[in-house]
């Protein structure tokens, strides 16, 4: 007979027991990870049913890590924010960060390990690739074994590595992300530091490791308009976030950017030339005049001025962009260099080259795939797919059963960051902590499982973490706590070194050619394909082009015209590579002679919405991996007309544009005899006063901050339970997003001037909507809220006819009702999960008004208007958003609002609305004024 001590009685016992059967109900997805199970069975000190918990943690891309925070509602993972104090987010969050979470929940992620396509377990994996069996086949040494791992930084996995390679010496190690760097060293940016910015080919406001920092460390330069404002000139092909928030921007053919920047550095290298009227040069979009304004902007600035060249320029770029900062000044001040901490980076014998190579001669016999796609992102011209085809035994282990995952002998589930430990670097090289926050739902095993295995090890991911950990020499017993507490290492930046010789290339304007420049982008919501079965970001509009659902073939109208083709049109696009065929989409302020697309679509595996949206341009990609190629773009005839799922147009105001711009030097003219305006516009509608007593909610959204990133989007449909329609949806203008990116455009199509606005539900003091609700579905709160009551709506959508921001959102289907059940746990159970018919839109996030309220109540503290931070505000990288009450006179919101900025989106209706945005502020350089 079982006997029950004190601290398990058997009351508790069956308790602990019916516990368990109702967490097996739900697959396990309520469970915390195995090194936390026991304190279930005496609940844990901070767990409160319905109170979230947060736990530290980092995302992993391309090799680098991002610090966040996740939000937890009795262990099941709700919401993803950023780490304020990890160097790589500063708080903030971007759209890949959080729409992971919906990644965690994908009722598509391979579910079982299977060999040869029919269902085993891992006893078996482990054994047939346990050292054991392995020396049978690829001897003592290991030359026939080959790893093929994602770009990492991880300490635990480089042990690993080591420890492998102690086993079998000859064993090929190899290292591959698409969009991952590869240089030994890498070049750090101090963008607060710098008055005058030049970004050649960079959207480093949007894109890369370090985005989110340099975004903050952008906007709090231009936080208030002053002399201290710092100025982005934008030299780019294709329109980017970061060219979009340019005081200047100049479009230039991709082939044309090297002679851009040999020509600067002859402007810098002479301080006399600036003041002459020299030989005058035209680049396509950008003149030797203008290089002239631009480069005495820089020498006057110099050791304060920054030049950066994207991430996926060639080296002879790199190598002039270094010499240009050299020659500024700037090395050591606002630019400097660190030693990748990317496994392999800097040598060719790690790459994916030197193990398609191997493939191609037979001389590997097992290959072992952890993580990335290669059988769908590597160029064609490596002919990657067919040379893994041919290995006898190869295994691939990821979360999804894709292109690689179907072509291998062996396919494992791979564990989402959220369900193991692991580690990883920052891009500044900060050493970060992975921290799981649930059991793996499909029994998925992360890398480091995989090497152990491999290696003979019997230790768990925890167990090898802090080995690792504690050989770096940061992280010892004490060290522990604070590390997994914090999310990194506090002070375990990589420290500077001296950065390789600088051989400036020399570069002539290229002759008249009849080719045309393609290059290869990342797509702004799918990545490289990693994303492709994401709703959220497929549904997300580019930030640019508002196109959801699909990639095209961006080109200039003129470039069009030339063509014979238009929107929609098809085209045949030929490199030395291969070609296909790509839907054109005109995008004004593209390049000319140039056509740039987009990875990560023409997905062909088992992943249920990537499956047929868009085309896969891989195949053409050049073998060496360069991003821009020549190519012929020609109509094709035989082709029908593509039909695009675009929201630009979606929900217009009439035409009433009302994002408002202006220069520094017209706001200081203006700010000098700015009155605030006491008398609102008069309104048809009455209304009560608002109660003296009760908090009353307004936002305001600087257009100056604003790039228009849409991580804002994402946090409030992840934060609300907005479902996802599909394409088919939305081409009938039925999205769900509560918050959408209005995108405006002055000037001409060769160069126009771009301005993102933010546009939510204004929650009118005088709303129109709700005095045509026939059943008073839409009323009013006494702290100033637009309250939506769900059980009253019958549908009728008066509301949303007569709402002039165009603002709300109808239910058409149940759209709830047709996700799994995993992806049901990613709701948040703060907020109601709506159904068909009702019309819904943006609270504020009541939710989290009532959640600080109550808590200041039960504290016995008071309740302050700062302290609610809604999910757009959260999650913005430039801190765009401001939230608070009106009844604070010293609060940020009410010092915004009354400032020569401030206006109100419609405001001749008088619906009075709490939302004010604040007009932009360019930065201009008078003498460029009349240069574009």
């Amino acid at each position: 007979m079982t006997s029950f001590d004190d601290e398990l009685s058997r009351r508790n016992f069956v308790k602990l027991l019916g516990a368990s059967m109702a967490l097996a109900g739900l697959d396990g997805c309520s469970r915390m990870p195995g090194e936390k199970i026991l304190p279930y069975v005496h609940q844990p000190r901070e767990l409160t049913p319905g109170i979230a918990t947060h736990y530290a943690t980092a995302m992993m891309l391309d090799g680098f890590a991002t610090g966040l925070v996740v939000e937890s509602h009795e262990g099941r993972p709700t919401k993803i924010e950023g780490n304020p104090d990890h160097p790589a987010s500063l708080g903030a969050a971007g759209i890949f960060e959080q729409a992971s979470l919906l990644q965690l929940y994908d009722s598509n992620r391979a579910s079982a390990v299977r060999s040869a396509h029919a269902p085993t377990g891992w006893e078996a994996f482990s054994e047939a690739f346990s050292p054991r069996a392995l020396r049978n086949h690829v001897g003592g040494h290991g030359a026939g074994l080959a790893l093929l791992l994602e770009a990492t930084s991880s300490s635990v996995i480089a042990d690993m590595i080591a420890t492998l390679k102690g086993l079998y010496p000859e064993a090929g190690i190899h290292y591959y992300s698409p969009l991952a760097r590869t240089e030994a060293s890498i070049p750090q940016y101090d963008i607060r530091a710098a008055n005058v910015i030049l970004a050649i080919e960079s959207d480093f406001l949007a894109a890369g490791p370090m985005q989110l920092r340099m975004s903050r460390e952008f906007s709090d330069r231009r936080r208030e308009p002053s002399a201290d404002m710092n100025r982005l000139y934008a030299i780019e092909s294709a329109v980017t976030v970061t060219g979009s928030s340019a005081d200047h921007r100049f479009r230039c053919r991709p082939s044309m950017i090297q002679p851009v920047l040999a020509e600067l550095y002859s402007l810098l290298g002479d301080a006399s030339v600036p003041a002459q009227r020299a030989a005058e040069r035209s680049y396509g979009g950008i003149t030797s005049s203008a290089l002239r304004v631009i480069a005495a902007d820089l020498s006057r600035h110099k050791g304060q001025c920054l030049v950066i060249a994207g991430e996926r320029q060639p080296p002879s770029v790199h190598a002039l962009v270094a010499a240009i900062n050299e020659q500024l000044g700037n090395t050591g001040r606002t630019v400097w260099r660190i030693r990748s901490p990317l496994l392999g980076a800097g040598d060719g014998s790690f790459s994916i080259e030197a193990l398609a190579g191997r493939l191609r001669d037979g001389a590997v016999d097992t290959l072992i795939c952890i993580g990335g796609n290669p059988s769908y992102n590597t160029p064609g011209p490596l002919q990657f797919d067919g040379a893994f085809r041919k290995v006898r035994n190869t295994a691939y282990v990821g979360l999804y059963e894709n292109e690689t995952g179907q072509n291998a002998k062996w396919l494992v589930p791979a564990a989402h960051y959220l369900e193991t430990w692991g580690d990883g670097r920052a891009y500044d090289g900060t050493l970060s902590v992975v921290q799981p926050l649930v059991q793996p739902l499909n029994g998925g095993k992360s890398a480091v499982e995989i090497l152990a295995a491999v290696c003979g090890v019997e230790k768990s991911p925890l167990a090898l973490l802090r080995e690792s950990l504690g050989r770096t020499g940061l992280v010892g017993e004490t060290a522990w706590t604070d590390a997994v507490r914090r999310g990194f290492v506090v002070g375990a930046a990589a420290p500077r070194i001296q950065g390789p010789t600088i051989v400036v290339p020399t570069a002539a304007a290229p002759e008249k050619t009849d080719h045309i420049d393609v290059t290869f982008a990342a797509d702004s919501r799918t990545h490289d394909g990693s994303f492709a079965n994401n709703g959220w970001l497929q549904e997300l509009p580019d930030p640019v082009t508002k196109l959801t659902w699909d990639n095209a073939a961006h080109l200039s109208p003129a470039t069009a015209a030339r063509l014979l083709v238009g929107s929609g049109d098809t085209v045949l696009v030929r490199t030395p590579a291969s070609s296909i065929r790509l839907p054109v989409l005109i995008v004004a302020g593209h390049a000319d002679d140039s056509v740039t697309v987009h990875f990560g679509y023409g997905r062909r595996g088992a992943e249920r919405l990537a499956a047929g949206v868009g085309t896969d341009v891989f195949p053409m990609w050049p073998a060496t991996g360069a991003f821009v190629s020549s190519a012929s773009v020609d109509r094709a005839v035989d082709a029908g007309q593509h039909t695009f799922a675009i929201t630009q147009s979606h929900w217009k105001m009439d035409g009433r544009e009302q994002a408002k711009s202006e220069t520094l030097r017209s706001y200081n003219a203006r700010q000098a005899t700015f009155k605030p305006d006491d008398h609102p516009p008069p309104s048809l509608f009455k209304g009560e006063p608002p109660p003296a007593a009760v908090k009353q909610w307004a936002m305001t959204i600087d257009l100056g901050l604003c790039t228009g990133c849409s991580a804002c989007v994402v946090a409030c449909q992840s934060e609300n339970n907005i479902p996802v329609v599909g394409k088919e949806d939305v081409e009938k203008s039925r999205e769900m997003q509560w918050l959408r990116i209005d995108r405006y455009q002055d000037g001409t199509e060769e160069n126009p001037e771009f301005i993102a606005q933010p546009m939510l539900c204004q929650q009118c003091e005088r709303a129109p909507c709700e005095y045509v609700c026939p059943v008073g579905a839409t009323d009013h709160s006494p702290d100033g809220l637009n309250e939506m009551v769900y059980n009253r709506c019958v549908g009728t959508r008066f509301c949303s006819n007569n709402c002039p921001y165009k603002v709300r959102r109808f239910n058409w289907f149940d759209y709830n009702a047709e996700i799994s059940e995993t992806e049901k746990m990613a709701k948040n159970p703060d907020v109601t999960v709506r159904e068909r018919g009702v019309m819904e839109k943006c609270t504020f996030c009541v939710q989290r008004i009532r959640e600080k309220e109550i808590s200041a109540e039960v504290a016995g503290t008071p309740f302050l208007g700062s302290s609610v931070v809604t999910a757009c505000q959260q999650a913005c990288p430039t801190r765009a958003i401001t939230f608070g009450s009106l009844t604070e006179p010293e609060s940020e919101v009410m010092r915004q609002r009354e400032g020569p900025r401030a206006y109100n989106v419609l405001d001749e209706l008088g619906t009075r609305p709490r939302v004010r945005y604040l007009s932009r502020i360019r930065n201009a350089n008078p003498a460029l004024d009349t240069e574009q």
